[in-house]
This record gives C-alpha cells, structure tokens and sequence, in this order.
C-alpha cells in the first residue's frame, strides 16, 4: 500500500511536469540556455507580491491601492521602492536582470561550488523559518471591527496632526495596522516558544556543547588570535593583581 501511494505520489508529479512543459504560455525571449514565457513570468509576479506580502507583513489590498494611487505612498524610500518593484515592468527588468546573471553564474559552476552550496543552504533555511513563523502568527490575528473603531478614536486622540485628515475609512485601516503590529510585537515570543515546544529535542548529555562552542571550533580559535581577543578568568581562576610600581 505505502509503495503504492508512493508511485501514484510520482505519477502524478511527472503529469503534472508533462502539462506544465505542454502549457507554459508564449515565449517573451530567450536568456542563454533559459526560457522566458508569459505563464513563467506571471508566475514569478504573483508569487512576488506573495512574499513582499508575507515578509513585510503587508496586506495586499493596501499594496494593490498604493500601486494605483502612486500620491499616497509615504515617502519612505524603501517603501516607495518596494511599491515601484510591483509594477509589471519594473519587476520584469529585475527579474530579467537576475536571469542574466543567474546564466552566467551556471556556465561557471558558481553554484556547484561547496561554500556557495552551503550558503544557500543557509539562504533557504532562514528563509523557509521567517515564512512559516510569520504564517504561525498571522493566524493569531484576529480584529474585529470594534477594535479597529476603537484604535481608530485612539490614535485620533493621540495623534490628531497625523490623523485628522483622513477620512474614517482611512482611519480604520491606519488602525487596523497598528493593531496587527501590536498582535505580532505581543504574541511573537509566545508563537515561537509554541513552535518550539511541537518538535521534540534529545540532547546528548555526555557531549559538552558549551565547551565545544566556546573552545573547539578551529575557525572561532583562529578568530580570537587574529582579533586580538583576550581570554576571560575562569570562575575558578583568581585575577592577577599588578604589582605595584616602586
């Protein structure tokens, strides 16, 4: 049965593959050995906006009347930025850009290098945590309109210069933000103590992981010589006091 399921698992990954390859939408142009198709490149939008959501913590719809409404973005650099790379042609030329390098990186063997394989490891994982923690917490929000009214009188109170021009329904997102913010500030500590607590951890007790990150790493010791760093007394140790001058 486990067997089975695991060739009809495989079967279906290769049909799929198959209709993946039969419909991959028109060809925009050729970047060295990859194609570029419309399908492709709207797939690579969407999940763009995807992850600028996810990783900004930021909800579409804004993002959407930002992109529509250029005059009301605020004049953060970096958001402006991010809002400019939504725009289908200046995400295009990134991406077009990343494909460019990413081919002349391959026909180097960049990739296949040991260091380079490792950092993406690493790339991955950080990536792969900051997406699922953030998920895990987005599910804690929960607003109801009440409390966006609520905030809403509040910042109107604490913040009447900022907030006197907008119009209630502007307000109400200003709030509705300030209380996602203030959720994901309150329960981020207790999400990932959650996390922690879902994976079970069997530490070898007769290894001595302090000693060994504090004393055995080759690269570490070779840091603190280069460096200069001095090694601190030991709790047993008694400090050497000068003698004094004569």
């Amino acid at each position: 049965m486990f067997v089975f399921k695991r060739l009809s698992i495989l079967l279906f990954a290769v049909v799929a593959g198959l209709v993946a390859c039969k419909d991959r939408g028109k060809v925009i142009e050729t970047i060295g050995k990859d194609t570029v198709t419309t399908e492709r490149f709207e797939t690579y939008y969407s999940t763009y906006i995807e992850k600028i959501s996810r990783l900004r913590n930021a909800d579409k719809e804004t993002l959407y009347k930002l992109m529509c409404n250029p005059e009301q973005i605020p004049p953060d650099p970096e958001i402006r930025e991010m809002i400019a790379g939504l725009i289908p042609e200046n995400n295009y030329e990134r991406f077009r850009e990343m494909k460019i390098v990413e081919q002349a990186a391959r026909n180097e063997g960049f990739q296949d290098r040991p260091v380079i394989k490792e950092i993406l490891e690493q790339v991955y994982l950080e990536a792969l945590v900051s997406l699922y923690v953030q998920e895990k917490m987005q599910e804690k929000i929960k607003i109801s309109e009440t409390d966006k009214e609520q905030k809403c009188n509040d910042l109107r109170k604490e913040r009447p210069d900022q907030m006197a021009g907008l119009t209630l329904d502007q307000c109400l997102k200003v709030a509705e933000r300030f209380l996602k913010m203030e959720t994901l500030q309150r329960e981020y500590q207790k999400t990932m103590n959650e996390i922690k607590e879902s994976v079970q951890i069997k530490k070898n007790n007769e290894f001595d992981r302090d000693s060994f990150l504090k004393n055995d790493i080759k690269l570490y010791k070779d840091i603190r010589k280069t460096g200069g760093c001095v090694d601190e007394p030991s709790a047993n140790q008694t400090p050497v006091t000068p003698a004094p001058d004569k």
